[in-house]
């Protein structure tokens, strides 16, 4: 398996029944966000993305793995390779995400915070950087 860049335009092409019935948001439209996929030959197995919401806070976003390919490790593959880019295209002192309960735990693990828990069971994460 490899991993890629990947457009908006293909990820919601290829994923988004799929996203949205985990209840991982995604627009039609989206300019402003970068991707990174893992793919199986043809196949897309997940995606990673973000975006640049300030000159120095990134929102992680779209995390996803389709079922199929759970249990094996590719989202922290997926994980490191974002933050990897991340790090080397920005200089953030700040990081957020909105988590399902499937992503909430690695988001901890990694040091983020909860600062809000919304009634639909998504949680509003924040990591400090630091340098």
């Amino acid at each position: 398996m490899k991993i890629y860049p990947i457009e908006h335009d293909e990820v919601y092409q290829r994923l988004s029944n799929y996203l949205r019935k985990e209840r991982v948001a995604i627009k039609k439209y989206d300019k402003n966000s970068h991707y990174l996929c893992i793919m199986e030959g043809i196949q897309l197995v997940g995606v990673v993305g973000w975006q640049e919401l300030g000159t120095n806070h990134i929102r992680l976003k779209t995390d996803y793995i389709k079922k199929d390919f759970r249990g094996q490790g590719l989202y922290t593959l997926l994980w490191n390779a974002r933050m990897q880019k991340i790090f080397k295209m920005y200089s953030p002192t700040v990081m957020s995400a909105y988590c399902t309960s499937l992503s909430l735990p690695k988001y901890k693990k990694e040091g983020f915070n909860i600062t809000r828990m919304g009634d639909n069971g998504i949680a509003y994460t924040k990591l400090k950087v630091e340098k």
